[in-house]
Parts: structure tokens; sequence; C-alpha cells
């Protein structure tokens, strides 16, 4: 079917985002774009070691998913993935850049969250560099999304929370599939969990490297038995 005449070229570098959208709303849809599920980098495959926590009884219902998700996100790698985009977004160099990939991969407990802030990371950089003509090298999903943002000029304060948001959606779809909770239930939690990402974006904000740490060592240690897991649906 041909493309109609006035359509915009799918073969250019750089998408044209036209003459009557705003710069606020150009880069709402393009922060919307980088954390939608249907942004190809495979985020439906990893459950962040949910998946064996599942399994093993340790998450049973939705009360308990949500406890741990806002633990992941005050205490655990969800803290981490803020303070380290923010870091990423500052960047003055790639340099720095690259000593920042090199302490979130540090901070990575176990082989598989290696593997899923890796893998995501360099499928966003790849996909990125072609599609928004960035400079991407591959990074941890976080760095790779902060020096994207930078050199897109994206408010921070507006992406953070944002990807917040997309990082609890992610794991609370893994849990739908698996545990005793419907989507209309899922979208209660995800929804109580609103004030929450404000919150951890704002402190994240103000936080140091220093800042970096996890508590979360249950979510840690079910992301190393999946590893070992004889039958798994997701990656990690």
């Amino acid at each position: 079917m041909p493309i109609e005449t006035g359509s915009p070229s799918l073969s250019a570098s750089r998408p044209n985002l036209g003459p009557n959208l705003g710069l606020e709303s150009a880069c709402l849809h393009q922060m919307m774009a980088w954390l939608s599920p249907s942004y190809p980098i495979g985020a439906f495959s990893y459950s962040h070691g949910l998946e064996y926590a599942m399994a093993c009884g340790d998450l049973a219902n939705g009360e308990d998913l949500q406890g741990w998700l806002c633990d992941l996100l005050r205490r655990g790698s969800g803290w981490n993935d803020a303070i380290l985009l923010c870091h990423a977004y500052h960047a003055q160099d790639q340099i720095a850049l690259s000593d920042l990939s090199e302490l979130a991969q540090a901070l990575c407990a176990s082989s598989e969250r290696h593997l899923e802030s890796m893998a995501q990371g360099t499928a966003f950089a790849k996909v990125t560099q072609q599609v928004f003509a960035l400079d991407m090298p591959p990074a941890p999903l976080p760095i790779a999304i902060g020096w994207a943002a930078q050199q897109q000029d994206l408010a921070l304060s507006r992406l953070l929370p944002l990807y917040l948001h997309s990082f609890a959606a992610n794991l609370i779809s893994a849990a739908i599939r698996f545990m005793p909770l419907g989507q209309t239930d899922g979208q209660r939690l995800l929804a109580s969990l609103f004030p929450l990402f404000d919150d951890v974006a704002t402190q994240a904000q103000q936080a140091g490297l220093n800042d970096l740490g996890s508590s979360c060592f249950l979510a840690d240690m079910a992301a190393m038995h999946h590893e070992t897991m004889t039958t798994r649906i997701f990656r990690t």
C-alpha cells in the first residue's frame, strides 16, 4: 500500500516533529516513546527476579507485590537506577559516562541483573541512535536513558518519575501473568505508587553517588536463584 502524499518519511535519520508541535509537547512524546512497553528493548522478557519470588511463595498476592515494589523503589535497584540516571544526565563527557557505566554494572548483584540492565541499555542505545541521531554508546539502561535525555534537553524532573513508573509497571505486568492479580487490580496497584514515584525522583535528584546502595537482599537472592530454575518464562 503506497504511502499517502504528505506522510513523514520513515527513512529520515531524525524524526520530523513538525512546525505545529510545541517543544514541551514534543519532549513529552519523546519520553513516552522511550518508556513505552512498545520501545524495542525487550523489557517484557525480564521479571527482575519476580518469577522466582512468586514460584517459591515469597510473593503471593497484590499486597505482597506492593510492599516488594515499594522496597525496590526506596531501598533497592529502583533507587539506584534513579540516582545513576540523574548522574548520567549531568555527565560532562564520555569519560564520566564510562565511569558511571562501570559503577552501574558493579552494582548489579547477579549475572542476570547485569544481563537485564546491559541488554536493555544496549538495545535502547541502538534504537535511539538510529531514530534520534544521537551519539549513544552501549551502557546500562539508566545510564543510556540519562545520557540520551541530556542530549535531547529533556527535563529531568519530568523524565525521572516516568522512568520509575515504567520500571514498576513492567514488574506489575510480569506479576499479572503468574499471581492471582487481575489487570484492573494491577492498575490499582500502579496508581497507588504514583506519589512514591514523584517522592523517590525528587530525593534522587538531590542524592550523590555515596547514596547508592541496596538493602533488598531477598530481591537480589531471587535474581540469583532464578538462574537455576528448571522452568523459566522470563530471562531474569
